[in-house]
C-alpha cells in the first residue's frame, strides 16, 4: 500500500510540532518562568554579533547598561553571552559563585593559535588546578621575597636605559618586565634588547593581546569551518592563526631551549623552573620530564599574565605623570621626603608613600589594562538577579565600566588619587581596583601579588630620579596627546609618548651609581 504525499508531509509537520513541543517544554523546565536577562533584540540566526562586534566594546556595553540595566544578555550564533557591568553584580555572580563560573569557554581559535595550554584559558579542571598549584607555589606573598634582588637589579638596568636613551621609553618598560620574568623563571640574563628571544617573545604576545578570548572568530560558531581551505568564505583566519601559532610556539621554546642547554652542561640556573623540576624526587609522583613539561607552561603563562600586563600599567603610569603635572609633583614631594636623594626607594619604603599608592591604585582605575577581563564560562544553569543564566553562557565582566561607575569614583574620567586618600592615610571606605583588576573568584590571577610589587617598585624608581612631561614636536610645541586604549584583549595607552629628563645632577648621579651596582 503507498503511502500519499499529503500523509508524509502531514507526518513531517506532526513531528515539527512535537520536537518545537518537547523543546519548549525542555527549555520551560530549565527556566521555571525565569526570563533570560535584557539586552538589545538581535537578528534572526546571527543573534548580536554585530553589537559585540564593535570597536572598545566595554564603553558599548556600558552605555547598554544605562537602558537595560547591568545584566545584558546577547546570542550570537545561539551563543548566550551576559555581561556584567556594576561592580556588585560582577562581585556577586563571579566571586561569590565561583563554583559555577570558573570555567573557560573552549572555542576553536584556542587550540588553532596553540594556546591550549596557558593557565588562563585552560577549563576548570584537573590540568588547570595542577598549574595554578605550581604557580602559587612560587608567586604567593611569603614566596615573592626572594625575587627582590632580581627586580631591583632590573629596574636599576631600566634606569640607566632610559638615561640614556628617553625616546623608547615604552620598549625600556616592555625590556625591563620581560628580563626579569626571565630571569626569575629561566636563570636567563640577557644582556641587550637586540637579543632575538625577546623579538620572539614580543611576537608571541602581540598574538595573544589580539586573540579574542570570547570568540570572535567565524570558527567558534562553527567548527567545521576548521577543516576547510583559507579561501573558503570565513575562512581568512587560518593564516593568521598559523602565524600566532607559530610566534606562540617560539614564545614557549626559546626559553626552555635555553634552560634546557644549560641543564645538559651541568649548569642548571638556580630559578623557578629548577625547583619545579627537583621537586620530582621529593615527591616521587612525578616524573622529571613530566615536571619540565608543565613547568615550561606554568612559566610562558607568567609571560602572558605578567609581564605584558604590568608593562602595559606602567606605560598608563608614566602618561599619566605627564598629563597630570601637579599629581607629579605630590609624588615628587613625597619621594624626596620619605627617600630622600641618596638612595632608590625600597620595597621597605612602601608604606610611608601613601601618595605615590594611591597614583597607582588610580593607574589601574583611569585606564585598567584588561577592561573586559577573560570570560568566564558557567558549567550550569543558574538564577542571578532574578535573570534566568543558561549553563554554558559566556560571562564578561566590564572591569571598565567598574572602574568608571560615577556612583563609586566621582568625575571617574579624571585622574584623582587623592579619591583614595583620607585623613593622610589609603582610604579604605573606597572601592579598592585590586578588587576588579586581577580577576575573579578561582580565576583571580595567582600570581597578583608579584606583579603589585613589581609595579611599585619600578614606578617609585623611576618617578624618584625622572621628571616626566608632555612631548613636543620639531618645533618645540607640546604635542596634545588623548589618553585612549587599544582596542584589545590586554589593553593599554594607545599612545603613551612623553618626554623624560633626569630631575637633577643628583638623580643623575644615583642612575650611574646604581648602574654601576648592577654591573659589578
Amino acid at each position: 500500500m503507498s503511502i500519499s504525499a499529503s500523509s508524509l508531509v502531514f507526518a513531517a509537520l506532526v513531528t515539527v510540532i512535537l520536537g518545537f513541543v518537547r523543546s519548549r517544554m525542555r527549555w520551560n523546565s530549565r527556566t521555571r518562568g525565569r526570563s533570560l536577562p535584557p539586552g538589545p533584540k538581535g537578528l534572526s540566526f546571527f543573534g548580536n554579533v554585530l553589537d559585540l562586534r564593535t570597536g572598545r566594546p566595554w564603553v558599548v556595553f556600558n552605555e547598554l547598561r544605562e537602558k537595560y540595566g547591568p545584566i545584558l544578555y546577547f546570542e550570537a550564533f545561539r551563543q548566550p553571552i551576559v555581561v556584567l557591568g556594576s561592580p556588585d553584580t560582577v562581585l556577586d555572580f563571579l566571586d561569590r559563585r565561583s563554583a559555577n563560573t570558573s570555567d573557560r569557554k573552549q572555542t576553536p581559535s584556542i587550540a588553532l593559535t596553540g594556546h591550549e595550554w596557558a593557565l588562563g584559558l585552560l577549563p576548570y579542571g584537573p590540568a588547570w588546578r595542577r598549574q595554578r598549584r605550581i604557580f602559587w607555589q612560587h608567586f604567593h606573598p611569603g614566596a615573592i621575597e626572594k625575587y627582590r634582588p632580581v627586580q631591583l637589579s632590573a629596574v636599576h638596568t631600566f634606569l640607566a636605559r632610559v638615561a640614556s636613551d628617553p625616546d623608547h621609553l615604552d620598549e625600556h618598560i616592555q625590556y625591563t618586565f620581560t628580563a626579569a620574568v626571565l630571569k626569575m623563571a629561566y636563570g636567563i640574563d640577557v644582556k641587550d634588547e637586540n637579543d632575538e628571544m625577546l623579538a620572539f617573545i614580543e611576537a608571541g604576545l602581540q598574538g595573544t593581546r589580539e586573540l579574542i578570548v570570547s570568540g570572535g572568530f567565524l570558527v567558534d560558531y562553527f567548527p567545521f569551518l576548521r577543516h576547510m581551505p583559507s579561501f573558503f568564505p570565513g575562512c581568512g583566519f587560518h593564516k593568521l592563526f598559523a602565524k600566532w601559532r607559530k610566534d606562540n610556539k617560539l614564545l614557549r621554546e626559546m626559553p626552555f631551549m635555553r634552560y634546557k642547554d644549560a641543564v645538559s652542561r651541568d649548569k642548571a640556573p638556580a630559578c623557578i623552573l629548577s625547583e619545579v623540576v627537583s621537586s620530582a624526587d621529593e615527591n616521587g609522583k612525578e616524573s622529571k620530564s613530566d615536571l619540565e613539561e608543565v613547568g615550561n607552561d606554568v612559566m610562558s603563562s607568567v609571560f602572558e599574565a605578567g609581564s605584558d600586563t604590568t608593562a602595559s600599567v606602567l606605560k598608563t603610569f608614566c602618561l599619566a605623570m605627564s598629563l597630570y603635572p601637579d599629581v607629579q609633583k605630590k609624588a615628587h614631594a613625597e619621594l624626596d621626603a620619605v627617600v630622600g636623594h641618596d638612595r632608590l626607594p625600597d620595597f621597605s619604603d612602601r608604606e610611608s608613600l601613601t601618595y605615590l599608592n594611591a597614583v597607582i591604585k588610580e593607574s589601574l582605575r583611569w585606564m585598567n589594562v584588561t577592561p573586559l577581563g577573560l570570560a568566564h564560562c558557567t558549567t550550569e544553569d543558574d538564577e542571578f538577579g532574578g535573570y534566568f543564566i543558561p549553563a554554558d553562557s559566556i560571562v564578561m565582566a566590564n572591569i571598565w565600566a567598574c572602574m568608571h561607575d560615577p556612583e563609586t569614583y566621582e568625575d571617574p574620567d579624571a585622574f584623582r588619587p587623592e579619591r583614595f586618600i583620607r585623613d593622610g592615610t589609603l582610604n579604605s571606605d573606597v572601592r579598592d581596583p585590586y578588587e576588579f583588576v586581577f580577576g575573579f573568584g578561582r580565576r583571580i590571577c595567582p600570581g597578583r601579588y608579584f606583579g603589585d610589587a613589581a609595579l611599585f617598585i619600578n614606578a617609585a624608581a623611576l618617578l624618584h630620579v625622572f621628571d616626566i612631561t608632555p612631548p613636543v614636536d620639531a618645533d618645540g610645541k607640546q604635542v596634545k596627546i588623548e589618553p585612549r586604549m587599544v582596542d584589545c584583549v590586554v589593553s593599554r595607552p594607545e599612545d603613551s609618548w612623553c618626554n623624560i629628563k633626569a630631575r637633577g645632577p643628583w638623580a643623575e648621579a644615583l642612575i650611574r651609581s646604581t648602574q654601576r651596582d648592577s654591573i659589578s
